[in-house]
């Protein structure tokens, strides 16, 4: 579980650091920076905690929970966008900008992550412990 703290606070101190450089810049952008990283992170925090509690429970299911997690990820990925854009809550462009960064952002934790457990796993196999 420290690795969602991980996840929360470096999407948080990276949106506080752009949100910075855009007032700061001028582009007021600070609104579609943080919705933009809101959907990715609570997304990936909901679906990265309930792999955690498959894996304690039924480590046999955590690639059924991962799949179905995917899916309803890229769900909720299309009505987040899509309701944010249709309202005018935020800017296009920049809204999809910082929701990719953020998005691929922490995919890229969630997949280095992953392969460190399978590399745990590998050598405490290795082991025989």
């Amino acid at each position: 579980m420290k690795f969602v703290g991980y996840l929360a606070g470096g999407s948080i101190l990276a949106a506080i650091i752009f949100s910075l450089i855009s007032r700061a810049t001028g582009f007021g952008a600070e609104r579609e920076i943080w919705f933009g990283m809101l959907g990715p992170t609570l997304a990936s925090l909901t679906a990265w905690t309930a792999v955690e509690r498959q894996k304690r429970l039924n480590p046999r299911k955590v690639l059924t929970r991962q799949i179905q997690a995917f899916v309803i990820k890229f769900l909720f990925f299309g009505a987040y966008v899509a309701v944010l854009v249709k309202t005018g809550q935020v800017r296009p462009g920049y809204f999809i900008s910082c929701f990719a960064f953020f998005y691929l952002a922490l995919h890229m934790a969630e997949a280095f992550e992953m392969r460190r457990a399978q590399d745990r796993l590998a050598t405490h196999d290795i082991k025989g412990q």
